[in-house]
């Protein structure tokens, strides 16, 4: 207990700020239906929030003289700062509003769930990873990771909300249905786009390194499994034609092997000495 509480007083309150920011703007999604005032409120608060939260990474980053992506706690809170970007980004070009709030909701609560791995010393990164290489590498990854949550997220609504579609503001094209099988198909091709470039450069990366492409590290070998599922989806999409719940279910899976990949690996015995492991 005394840990946790030295734990959630060492992230100051920028990190906190951007919790409760999550946490208010999910409120205020939530309340905006039918309500344009608290819709322009909610984006601001989860602005804020991002706002914040992107001050936090600076300053860790200053601080520390590195890049803060290193630990278990560091990358969790730059795959909240990635998805944020990436709701950003589909709210203003495609109007998906309302993933606003599920995705405000998910921030908060993976930052509260981060304060567990929360960094109690400085972590140097090793000389393998104080490379060019790094930063791209962890950033193509974690763009892929936030764009494949926001495909599961829509296979989600796809498979629980019986209409299946949503009802949104008028579009620039003049569309004014959302089919969330399609926005979760578009949301896992840019993923698998961007899981495409993480790991080719991780293999470059690795050569110069360590002096292979390939070193069949566990967290190396899932990634190729992550990867491999989501070639799947896209195959049995184009070649197949699959849609509706069949595309639905194999996206939710591929999630899972996602979730795998980032934390689960982490906990293999195999793990112990792997290159990968999060401290």
């Amino acid at each position: 207990m005394e840990l946790i509480y030295y734990r959630i007083l060492s992230e100051g309150p920028l990190f906190w700020g951007s919790i409760i920011s999550f946490l208010a703007s999910a409120v205020f999604y939530l309340s905006s239906v039918g309500r344009r005032k608290y819709k322009v409120l909610a984006n601001g608060v989860i602005l804020l929030g991002f706002f914040l939260l992107t001050l936090y990474i600076i300053l860790a980053w200053a601080n520390s003289g590195q890049p803060p992506f290193k630990t278990m706690f560091q990358s969790l809170v730059f795959l909240v700062w990635n998805v944020t970007l990436i709701y950003f980004v589909l709210e203003k070009s495609e109007n998906l509003y309302f993933l606003g709030g599920p995705t405000s909701l998910f921030n908060s609560m993976v930052l509260i769930f981060s304060v567990v791995f929360a960094d109690l010393v400085r972590v140097n990164l090793p000389p393998a990873l104080r490379s060019v290489w790094f930063i791209p590498h962890v950033l193509f990854y974690f763009m892929g990771y936030s764009f494949l949550f926001i495909g599961f997220l829509m296979s989600v609504l796809f498979l629980f909300f019986p209409s299946r579609k949503y009802l949104g503001e008028k579009h620039w094209s003049g569309q004014r249905w959302k089919d969330y099988d399609l926005f979760s198909y578009r949301a896992i091709l840019y993923g698998f786009v961007f899981l495409t470039l993480g790991l080719s450069v991780g293999a470059i990366w690795a050569k110069g390194a360590w002096g292979a492409f390939w070193s069949w590290d566990p967290k190396e070998n899932w990634a190729l499994i992550t990867w491999m599922v989501y070639l799947v989806y896209l195959h049995m999409r184009y070649v197949k034609g699959w849609k509706g719940r069949r595309a639905a279910w194999l996206a939710i899976l591929g999630f899972m092997v996602v979730a795998m990949t980032y934390m689960g690996v982490n906990y293999l015995p195999s793990a112990a000495s792997a290159l990968h492991a999060y401290q």
